[in-house]
């Protein structure tokens, strides 16, 4: 459940782009736009406005690769396409998700100066070309804070993996809780007490298949029993095991609400055809992720759910 990395740069700049990924890649999924992720007939820009909505975060290496003269001063500045890509990942994934990572002397377009960047500096090699020295590495520490932090947070995307989550939390999940904590010790359901109650919320791998059908296989695999909570609001029928003698109360529930994801996506990317291509995949794997870190993120907030609502 990695966040997912997409790496930039100029063929010149591929060098610190692969440093950056080994930099990276023990804690997210780092993608290169050289590792052929789109195998398609697509042209170069539908490819890229798409791949901007398939990740967390955009980081473009800013290496020195052309010359510019700007009111007769000469500067070092990177490729316009990468220029572009920024634009392009900074417009879909917002400003506290696309990076700039610049080589020393490349100038910095003067709209994007007051945005946070890390710098490197480069030295010539044995064979006469450049390289980045150490300070790339140390520049990425810093980096790699501010977006471990950044992934704490709950984003709002083009897709909608993260309202979905809230609506999910806010519509059962805290109200399930919150009967579960006033309830128990001393519930009792077709004449049976419990002592313990938990809400396990299993979520699927993939969406490949009718959610609301891979619920009920799921529940008849663990043989569970079907029943009705009364929270403040409405009833919800639930699904539940007990445990130890029946001393234990534990709910089962797979979010249906999951299928408006595998919609929304479908509607993205205009599907005309049966089965997924790969775009469609990673798109589905960054909106469970999201949703998945964004209900974990208002779990651990609600003090009745931190005790006993566990994710599977």
């Amino acid at each position: 459940m990695k966040p997912r990395i997409f790496i930039g740069s100029s063929s010149e700049g591929l060098s610190v782009a692969k440093r950056v990924k080994d930099f990276f890649q023990n804690d997210y999924d780092c993608f290169l736009w050289s590792d052929d992720i789109f195998k398609n007939n697509e042209s170069f820009l539908e490819t890229l406005v798409k791949s901007a909505s398939l990740f967390d975060f955009g980081f473009m290496i800013f290496s020195a690769d052309d010359e510019a003269t700007i009111r007769d001063n000469h500067f070092e500045t990177p490729r316009d396409n990468i220029l572009f890509e920024y634009g392009l990942f900074l417009g879909r994934v917002g400003l506290d998700r696309a990076f700039i990572i610049a080589e020393d002397e490349v100038k910095i377009p003067t709209d994007i100066l007051g945005i946070t960047h890390t710098r490197y500096k480069v030295k010539l090699d044995s064979d006469g070309n450049k390289v980045a020295t150490d300070s790339l590495e140390e520049g990425l520490t810093k980096l790699k804070k501010q977006i471990d932090e950044n992934v704490k947070l709950g984003h709002l995307g083009l897709l909608p993996s993260t309202v979905i989550a809230i609506s999910y939390f806010e519509g059962f999940v805290k109200l399930a809780a919150e009967w579960i904590m006033e309830n128990i010790p001393g519930l009792e359901i077709d004449g049976k007490s419990y002592n313990k109650g938990i809400l396990n919320i299993v979520l699927p791998n993939t969406l490949d298949a009718d959610v609301k059908k891979s619920a009920t296989i799921y529940y008849k695999k663990l043989g569970l029993q079907e029943s009705k909570i009364e929270t403040k609001h409405r009833s919800y029928p639930v699904h539940f095991a007990t445990k130890g003698d029946h001393d234990s109360f534990e709910i089962y529930d797979m979010p249906t609400i999951l299928t408006g994801i595998d919609k929304a996506i479908d509607m993205y990317f205009k599907v005309g055809h049966i089965g997924k291509k790969t775009e469609q995949k990673l798109a589905e794997e960054n909106e469970l992720n999201n949703f998945r870190r964004v209900l974990q993120l208002l779990i651990n907030e609600d003090a009745f759910c931190k005790e006993c609502v566990v994710i599977l």
